[in-house]
């Protein structure tokens, strides 16, 4: 399977070059999706993205092929971008594969990185920044170092934060330690949270333990003591064996809405949806039984907004408003749909005329 995958892209590289008469280089420029960021003094490992996201292949296939992978870097304030020398004795910067390994990342290593995948040919090539921070003064972090995000159900027991991003640093025979750290305070004999190595155990989740857990994990590796920062940032969500249908504010029964020929109809659809994963969050209004998104008449407007509660439930309200009223506008139906992964509602609001009576002054009263 190998040789028949170095062959079909020694043919597509003969393909894409052929009466070019000199070399084409793809070049997919700065990379700005991979926006790296390391510790100063600490080691780290940087993928090609080109096998990643821009090539259909991967890097043993393309070495197979003949393929040579070459790394350049322009220094910061620099405009020249040079290739890595990685044999100049005592160099920190590395290369295995398709992986750019620093033994430890260094202050000035910021810069523009380039991956370059070539032979005589043909090349392809992409770039990315880099950018290599201290730890903020008294932290256990850099606030500019944005941490990974993680979910948590409520109330959900034995939940564990697993340090990432350690593997291949050391060998599987070395233990490291690792400490754990809640907003940079030691967890040490915190209650309901269980250290074990590169694992913290979550008894049980509570609101109150969200916040960003940091490992942070020594090792040695030929007499020389290294350490990695990781930071988790701990999101507490509703539990989906408590996740619920829409559940209606507005419009309901209780309100009326009565109104002059020409006034402004306003109606409110407000509705609350607890939370649940990759569950899509709908809500809609209805004129007749026709869709408002459907309807092309300027004088009918639809707006929406949302907020987000404890637990990521949420409470969207989408109003439709109506200018200038006539009396057929006041007997059509207007009805507000929700839906959500665990069923769909609907709630009609109640719109009528406004008695000729000196009692009933206001747009909307309690029947």
């Amino acid at each position: 399977m190998k040789m028949v995958g170095a062959l079909l892209v020694m043919l597509w590289l003969s393909v894409v070059t052929l009466g070019s008469g000199s070399e084409r280089c793809d070049d997919w420029g700065v990379d700005t999706m991979k926006q790296i960021q390391l510790y100063d003094g600490e080691p780290a490992k940087i993928k090609c993205p080109l096998f990643e996201t821009f090539l259909k292949y991967n890097y043993s296939t393309a070495h197979s092929a003949g393929l040579t992978l070459i790394w350049y870097r322009i220094g910061q304030d620099r405009d020249l971008e040079e290739p890595i020398n990685f044999r100049l004795p005592g160099n920190h910067i590395s290369k295995e594969k398709d992986t750019l390994w620093f033994w430890p990342a260094l202050l000035n290593d910021t810069g523009n990185y380039t991956c370059m995948l070539r032979n005589t040919t043909y090349c392809s090539k992409v770039a990315f920044p880099l950018e290599v921070v201290p730890k903020d003064q008294h932290s256990c972090v850099s606030h500019s170092i944005k941490p990974t995000e993680e979910m948590f159900y409520l109330e959900h027991t034995n939940e564990k934060i697993i340090c990432p991003d350690i593997d291949g640093f050391y060998p599987a025979s070395v233990t490291p330690s690792v400490k754990w750290y809640l907003n940079c305070h030691l967890v040490d004999g915190f209650y309901e949270r269980y250290p074990q190595g590169p694992r913290l155990v979550i008894g049980i989740v509570r609101s109150a333990y969200k916040g960003n857990y940091t490992c942070i994990v020594t090792f040695k590796d030929h007499g020389r003591t290294y350490t990695l920062t990781r930071t988790i940032k701990m999101k507490v969500v509703g539990s989906p064996n408590k996740a619920l249908p829409p559940q209606f504010i507005s419009p309901n029964e209780k309100v009326v809405y009565e109104l002059e020929s020409g006034d402004d109809l306003v109606l409110s659809c407000e509705v609350f949806f607890t939370f649940l994963k990759d569950s899509r969050t709908e809500v809609w209004w209805t004129i007749d039984g026709k869709n408002t998104d459907d309807v092309m008449d300027p004088k009918i407007k639809v707006t929406q907004g949302e907020t987000t509660r404890d637990f990521e439930d949420k409470t969207v309200i989408r109003t439709l408003t109506v200018a200038k009223v006539t009396p057929e506008d006041l007997k059509r139906n207007y009805t507000c749909y929700a839906r959500n992964a665990k069923g769909e509602d609907r709630s009609q609001a109640v719109v009528r005329m406004k008695a000729k009576s000196k009692n009933h002054l206001h747009h909307c009263q309690q029947p």
